[in-house]
C-alpha cells in the first residue's frame, strides 16, 4: 500500500489517496475465492470441491465486491493508524479505480477525525457554590401535597360553588364558522385554568345550574379553529365536589409513608428534600465546570459526532412527547427546525466530552471491564432486564465501549470538580 497524497483539510477533516498494489489484491482475491469455494453450491460439483476457475467465473461480481471492501477497509485503517489519527463516522469515498485483475487500484477518501486538543488549565477553576437550605415551609408544602393525594371528596348539593371546590362541568362551544363541540371536565375554583371566565360564570351556582359567556380568542388559541374568533360557551355545573384533607397525625403519617410518628415524617421529608437539593447543586456545579471547560478550549468538532449527539437529543425528545400522549404519527413536526434549535447544545456536549476524554488520558483514568459490567448490572436491575441480554446488545452495537468512555469522562469531571474553587 502506498499513500499517494494526504491532505489536512481542517483540524478534523482529512483527505487521503492510496494505491493498493496488484499483488495484495491478487492474494486477497485468491483468499476470497477459496472461501466462496468452500460454501458454494454448484450443480455437478460436490460441496467444497468446486474448481477455483468455476468459482471465479460464477461469482466474479460478488468476489470483486468482497475483495474491494476488505482491502479498502484494511488500507484505510492502516493509514489512520500510521498517522496516529482517530477517525469518526464513515469515510466518504470520492474516487475508486475499477477492479482489474493484475492491476493496482487507487482510491481517494475524505474522513473526519477527533481533534487534537491542547489542554489548558483545568484545575482550580472557580465556580459558584449553591446555598442549600431546607425551610419549614418546604416541609409543610410537601406534607400538603401528601394531604392532597390522600384526600377524599364529598358531593355538595346544598350550597353554591365556592373557592377551593372542584367543579365538574359540561361545556358546549359554538360560533360562526365553528363546528359545535361539547366537552366535559373539571377545575378547582381559585386555581388558574385555560378559561378563567368559568370562575366568574359559575361562582355561587348549584349543581344543575347553567351559565353562558362569549370569549374572543387571539391567534395563539390552542384550538386552531377558534383563532381570531369569538366563541360562545354554554356551561352546565354537573357536580360540586368538596375536598376533605386528612388531619396531620400519626395515622396519616403511617398511611402515606409508613412512618411511626409525625416527627419521623417531618424529619424524613426534610432529609429527602435536602438530598434532592444537594443532587441539584452537584449538577449545577458540574454544568458550570462543563461550560468553563468548553469556553476555555476553542476547537473544531467533527460533524459526525455532532450529528450522532443530535440524533440522541431528537430521539429523547420524541420519547418525551410520546410519554405526554402526543401521537407522533399524526402530528406535524418540523424536525429539521427542531434539530437546528438543538444543535448548539449538541455541539457543546460533544466538545465537553472530547475535553473530558483528553483529561482522562492525561490523568491516566481507565475503566475496567469489571467496572463497566457493574454499571450494566445496575442499569439492568433498574430496567428489570437480564444482565447478559443488556451486555450482549451493548457489545453488538458499540454501546459497551461508549459506556466505558462515558464513565471515564465522568471520572475526569470528578477530578476537575475536586480541584475546583468555590465562591
Amino acid at each position: 500500500m502506498t499513500v499517494l497524497n494526504f491532505e489536512d483539510l481542517s483540524p478534523v477533516q482529512k483527505s487521503v489517496e492510496v494505491e493498493i498494489p496488484a499483488d495484495l489484491l491478487s492474494r486477497e482475491a485468491n483468499k476470497v475465492t477459496s472461501e466462496f469455494g468452500r460454501q458454494a453450491k454448484v450443480p455437478g460439483f460436490r460441496p467444497g470441491k468446486v474448481p477455483a476457475s468455476v468459482v471465479r467465473t460464477r461469482f466474479a461480481k460478488e468476489i470483486q465486491e468482497e475483495v474491494v471492501q476488505r482491502v479498502l477497509g484494511q488500507s484505510f485503517r492502516d493509514v489512520v493508524r500510521d498517522k496516529g489519527l482517530e477517525p469518526v463516522g464513515e469515510p466518504q469515498l470520492e474516487h475508486l479505480d475499477p477492479f482489474i485483475d493484475g492491476a493496482p487500484m487507487k482510491f481517494k477518501a475524505k474522513f473526519e477525525v477527533k481533534p487534537q486538543i491542547e489542554l489548558g488549565e483545568y484545575r482550580g477553576l472557580e465556580i459558584d457554590e449553591p446555598k442549600i437550605e431546607v425551610l419549614e415551609n418546604d416541609v409543610e408544602s410537601m406534607i400538603e401535597r401528601l394531604r392532597d393525594q390522600a384526600s377524599s371528596y364529598r358531593i355538595e348539593s346544598e350550597r353554591g360553588l365556592d373557592e377551593g371546590d372542584f367543579a365538574v362541568i359540561e361545556i358546549a362551544s359554538s360560533g360562526e364558522d365553528i363546528e359545535p363541540k361539547t366537552d366535559q371536565g373539571h377545575f378547582k375554583m381559585g386555581e388558574e385554568t385555560p378559561l378563567p371566565e368559568l370562575h366568574d360564570a359559575l361562582r355561587g351556582k348549584k349543581a344543575g345550574d347553567t351559565a353562558s359567556f362569549d370569549k374572543a380568542y387571539g391567534e395563539d388559541a390552542n384550538q386552531e379553529a377558534w383563532r381570531g374568533k369569538t366563541v360562545h360557551h354554554d356551561v352546565t355545573l354537573k357536580e360540586i365536589r368538596v375536598q376533605e384533607k386528612p388531619d396531620v397525625d400519626a395515622a396519616f403519617a403511617n398511611s402515606v409513608g409508613g412512618w411511626e410518628s409525625v416527627e419521623q415524617m417531618r424529619s424524613t421529608i426534610e432529609a429527602d428534600i435536602r438530598r434532592h437539593r444537594e443532587a441539584e447543586a452537584l449538577r449545577f456545579k458540574r454544568n458550570q465546570l462543563g461550560e468553563k471547560l468548553v469556553s476555555a478550549h476553542p476547537f473544531d468538532v467533527p460533524e459526525a459526532l455532532v450529528e450522532e449527539e443530535l440524533g440522541k437529543s431528537l430521539n429523547n425528545y420524541a420519547r418525551y412527547l410520546a410519554s405526554q400522549g402526543v401521537d407522533l404519527q399524526n402530528v406535524e413536526m418540523d424536525w429539521r427546525k427542531i434539530g437546528e434549535e438543538f444543535r448548539p447544545e449538541a455541539v457543546k456536549r460533544v466538545k465537553r466530552g472530547l475535553i473530558l476524554e483528553a483529561i482522562a488520558r492525561k490523568e491516566n483514568i481507565t475503566v475496567s471491564d469489571v467496572e463497566v459490567d457493574a454499571e450494566i448490572r445496575r442499569a439492568a436491575r433498574e430496567q428489570d432486564r437480564e444482565f447478559a441480554d443488556v451486555k450482549h446488545h451493548l457489545k453488538h452495537d458499540g454501546g459497551y465501549e461508549a459506556l466505558r468512555a462515558s464513565m471515564a469522562q465522568d471520572r475526569a469531571l470528578e477530578v476537575v470538580l475536586k480541584e475546583a474553587r468555590t465562591r
